[in-house]
């Protein structure tokens, strides 16, 4: 039995697309959820959003340990959420992470050293998506080409729902595997 917690990014909340078909894809598994909402603090960047996340996704995982203690929690984290990476890597937690900010070298370091599985996922046409940081993790990828920090990729609305659709396929066979 798996569990998730979606943690948004600083404008990506879990209403947004990704979270979306990460929620569905739990249901599809009868997976409780967590859903982490915030309200980001102005300045929170300038003095290191870590405590901050990593609060509010421990915070998850003490209520998910009362409704559903058996259950294996995955983190699906976007962008700001993915600070949590310290304490996933910590729990040794399996994860999702949803265009991760690989320029930051201690959350790449903390994608690296989890042994659990993780799903990365980002575009080529974002600057925090690096390439050759996303293959050093060792961790299963899927790169959106072209796709900005919400994986939009350019051109028509189609290249984009065919984006999500591929994106939400790997988020699938990601959690029937932790299953």
């Amino acid at each position: 039995m798996i569990a998730g917690i979606l943690t948004p990014g600083a404008g990506y909340g879990p209403q947004a697309p990704l979270f979306d078909l990460a929620s569905e894809a739990l249901a599809d598994r009868n997976a409780a959820v967590e859903i982490i909402t915030w309200t980001v603090p102005e300045g929170l960047l300038e003095i290191g959003p870590e405590p901050f996340v990593q609060a509010h996704v421990g915070a998850a995982l003490h209520r998910l340990s009362k409704t559903a203690p058996t259950a294996t929690p995955i983190l699906i984290a976007k962008s700001l959420g993915t600070y949590a990476a310290a304490l996933a890597a910590e729990r040794e937690l399996p994860a999702i992470w949803l265009t991760p900010l690989l320029h930051i070298t201690p959350i790449a370091e903390a994608i690296i050293r989890n042994p659990a599985p993780a799903l990365l996922v980002g575009g080529t046409g974002d600057k925090s998506w690096l390439p050759d940081v996303a293959e050093a993790t060792g961790k299963t990828l899927v790169t959106v080409e072209g796709g900005d920090h919400g994986l939009r990729p350019p051109g028509p609305l189609k290249a984009y729902a065919d984006a999500l659709g591929n994106v939400g396929t790997a988020m699938e066979a990601f959690l029937s595997e932790i299953a």
